[in-house]
């Protein structure tokens, strides 16, 4: 007999179901090329949302994702701030700062 997977399991199957490891690397590679993580995710045919859900779902992804964006990050935009974000910034910090206004 086989039994449900708990709410957390099945979260990480379908995070994983739906952007598999190639898929993750492939993403992580553009990125370190200098490409914006729109571009990358678009040319990966997957979307901007669906990276940042799987980030928060597999954490050594999410972990992996914020290092790229954060060593790829323009030094000359204000970090942690809208203004930041509104550029198109997608550092942590960035992304951060978006958080806390809404």
């Amino acid at each position: 007999m086989s039994y449900p997977l708990d709410d957390a399991e099945q979260l990480i199957a379908n995070a994983e179901a739906q952007m598999p490891p190639s898929t993750r690397s492939r993403l992580i590679a553009k990125l370190r090329m200098g490409k914006h993580i729109d571009d990358a995710a678009k040319e990966l045919d997957i979307s901007p949302k669906q990276v940042f859900s799987t980030a928060r779902v597999l954490k050594p992804f999410g972990e992996q994702l914020d290092a790229t964006l954060t060593s790829q990050r323009d030094p000359s935009l204000p970090h942690g701030s809208v203004t930041g974000y509104n550029k198109r910034c997608r550092c942590p910090e960035c992304r951060g700062a978006l958080q806390q206004r809404v």
